[in-house]
Formats: structure tokens, sequence, C-alpha cells
């Protein structure tokens, strides 16, 4: 009878801790823009709290503390939105890791002490056993400056289909990639209430793979939209204070562009509060200077991803939807003169995959683009000279297996590295 009392009582407590620790972690936690010395974990808390990250190498067990710091104060609980707006307000973190090792496997997890009141310097926080989060440990590995093999999933346009996300990120073997990119429109609003950018994709990559190795998320129309939509950066940030960022990973460039809505800045649904084109104008200057870059002329690869098409004829009114011929019109004279590898776009739900080849439709490209996303996902395996691409459809079916022989092979590679290693 002791006995039985004592294993009740266990699992008391167990399911008790249980419950505690979903109460605390409502979302993530999920990694956002790892590079050769660093990382942001963001994750959820449903609790008010002030909350960091515990990092150290793999097989030490020396422990860094890492917070977020707000204009020289570490941040406590941040409610997105107003207490009005929901009953349970997010407590959302983006807690960046700095000074790493390049090419080095570490383990990271969160802690939080719960906000007890509010003060006049702030907050006053518990440490008691009751009012505190300790979280498991997840292991990540920094980008390695001289790497020569990539293998990158790319997809866009789930609007809000999770099941169909997993199953191609699973046809296309999500496991052996480093890096997944999600080419906007994974949702349809970025909305709290219906927790789109959670449900949407977010819980899904968390569940496979996020915990322990990065997304990107390309921003696309429809991001622009919902009650969420002006605190993007906060869910998906970049240190670059951009939506648009390029990275050099080991010999790729990647560069990922922002499309903005596809709409006109006028349009009803924005009652004035867009300004699209200008914010475009900005970004291909941007765009302009980078392709002047030591770090963008002595890559190997090249690969530009943008939620918009450059080359696929668009018949939609220009009155009324003139975000993408804009951006094309700037951008594309760049393109052509900036040799680029290929282009990914998404935006037209195509049954299968559109592929426009070099100088399209008399075009003067010099660059290849697919159009995937909806229906399918691509696959880009880089290595020894070769590219290969493969995408499937949501049933699994295989649309292109097509292997490209690099021209390039013999291009000058000087290696862009981190300081730590000068």
């Amino acid at each position: 009878m002791r006995n039985k009392r004592l294993f009740f009582s266990i699992m008391l407590t167990l399911c008790l801790l249980q419950a505690m620790a979903q109460s605390w972690m409502t979302v993530g936690p999920y990694l956002q823009e790892l590079t050769t010395d660093g990382v942001t974990v963001v994750f959820e808390h449903g609790i008010p709290s002030v909350s960091w990250i515990e990092v150290r190498e793999k097989g030490s067990t020396e422990v860094t503390s890492y917070y977020q710091t707000v204009n020289g104060r570490i941040k406590a609980y941040s409610q997105i939105l107003s207490k009005k707006n929901s009953a349970v307000p997010i407590q959302n973190f983006a807690i960046r890791a700095e000074g790493l090792k390049p090419a080095t496997t570490y383990e990271y997890r969160v802690k939080a002490h719960k906000v007890l009141s509010e003060n006049s310097n702030g907050v006053s926080a518990g440490t008691a056993f009751s009012t505190t989060y300790t979280g498991s440990w997840n292991q990540f590995t920094t980008q390695d400056p001289h790497q020569t093999e990539h293998h990158i999933f790319i997809t866009s346009d789930m609007h809000n289909r999770p099941d169909t996300l997993e199953a191609l990120l699973k046809y296309l073997d999500y496991q052996t990639c480093d890096r997944i990119i999600y080419n906007g429109d994974m949702i349809n609003y970025m909305q709290y209430g219906s927790q789109e950018p959670y449900t949407g994709f977010i819980n899904t990559s968390v569940n496979l793979f996020a915990q322990n190795k990065p997304f990107e998320l390309v921003r696309g129309n429809h991001e622009t939209r919902g009650n969420l939509s002006r605190h993007f950066m906060e869910y998906f940030p970049h240190k670059s204070g951009h939506i648009y960022n390029a990275y050099r990973w080991g010999d790729l460039e990647i560069i990922l562009l922002d499309s903005g809505e596809d709409k006109i800045d006028t349009a009803e649904e924005y009652y004035g509060m867009a300004s699209f084109y200008s914010y475009r104008e900005e970004m291909v200057r941007w765009f302009k200077e980078l392709i002047q870059t030591d770090e963008f002329r002595t890559a190997k690869y090249r690969i530009l991803i943008c939620h918009f098409t450059m080359l696929l004829n668009n018949d939609k009114p220009t009155d009324k939807f003139g975000g993408e011929p804009q951006l094309i019109s700037l951008l594309t004279p760049l393109l052509k003169q900036c040799d680029i590898d290929m282009l990914i776009s998404g935006h037209y739900h195509p049954a299968t995959y559109t592929y426009m080849e070099k100088n399209y439709n008399n075009k003067g490209n010099q660059f290849e683009e697919y159009n995937i996303g909806n229906h399918s996902a691509m696959r880009i395996d880089i290595a020894d000279g070769n590219i290969n691409l493969k995408i499937v459809s949501s049933l699994g079916t295989v649309l292109l297996d097509k292997k490209v022989k690099d021209a390039k092979a013999g291009r000058k590679l000087i290696y862009i590295t981190t300081k730590l290693e000068e």
C-alpha cells in the first residue's frame, strides 16, 4: 500500500511538472539566422517572465548565459498585443548567442523566472522552484566558413497547410538538408487569435527540426497582412535590421529578398498606411551595393530567393497589382549583369512547377528561374562541382531530377572568414 501511494505521488509530481512546463513554453524554441559565430533562439512563454538562454560547447560544462537586451536593459516579458485585444498576451523572446566558434556543436536551453509584479525599477521576478523554468538541452552546429557542400530545402505558398508542408519535408529528406528556406506565403495572415504563424508552419518546423536546425522565412505578400504583420521581425529576427538579407554559407552566396505586398500602395485594404514602392526601391539600392562586395563577387555559387517572379509573364492588372511589376523593372537589369546561378520564386501556385531557362522569351536573362510552391518543393544539392535539383509534388511524385554540371568551377574563390579565425 505504501509503495502504491509513493507511485501515485511520483506520478502526480511528474504530471504537475509537465503541466507547468507546458504552461511556460507555449511555442518553440526555434532557431533563426545561424551564422559562423552565432544563432538566435526564439520562443514564447505563456507566463510573464524574465527569460534567457544558457549555451555550452558540446562536451563542456562551462555555461554562458545570454539575455535579450533593449536599450541597455534586460528584456522582461513583452506583450505584442495589448490585454484588451487578447485574453493571453504573447510573451515573445528572441535571444541571440554570439561570440561562438565556427563549425562547432553547441548545446542550449531556455531558462526563466516568473514576473511577480511590476515596480518602479521594472519588474520583480521570483526565484522559488514554483516560479522558475528550465527547459531541456537542445543542440546546433555553427556555420562552417569553408563549407563546399550544400543541401537546401525550399518551398512556399503553403497558406496554412502544415500537413502538406510536413509531407514535402519528408519527401525531400529534410533531415539531410542543412538549410530550410520558406519562400513566402506560408500562412494566409500574420494573425494573432488563429495563431497562423504557429499552426501554419512554425509548430511543424519545431516538431521536426527547428529546435536544432534553423529555417529562413522570406516574406511574401501574405506575411504583410494581419494584426501581427508589423511584428514580423520579433518572430523572424535579423541582425541587419532588414527583412531582406544576404548570407555567405561557405562558398555559396544566398540572397533572400523581400517582395512586400503585391497590391498597389493605395489599395483600400491598407487605408493609406502602405509604402512598399519606396521600400522596394531601398532594397534594390542595397542589392546594387551588395553585388559589388567581395562577399558576393568571390562566391562560387549564387542563388537568389524571392517570392515574386522575375521572368514569368504577369497578366494581372497593374493598376491593382503593381508591386511585382515594379520589383521586376527595378531588379531585372541588375540580375542580368551580376551572374547569379539561379532564382527560385513562388507566388503563382503552379500545378507542378514552371521553368524559365536562360534568355527566356528573349528577355536577356543569364540565369534560370524555377517557380515552385503550393503544390511542390525543391531540394538543391551542391557538391563536387555539380548542382542537383529535385522537385517533388505534394503527393510525393518526382517532377524533376536534374543534374547541372557547374560551369563556374574555375571561378576564383576567396573564403570570407570570421574575425575569430584571423
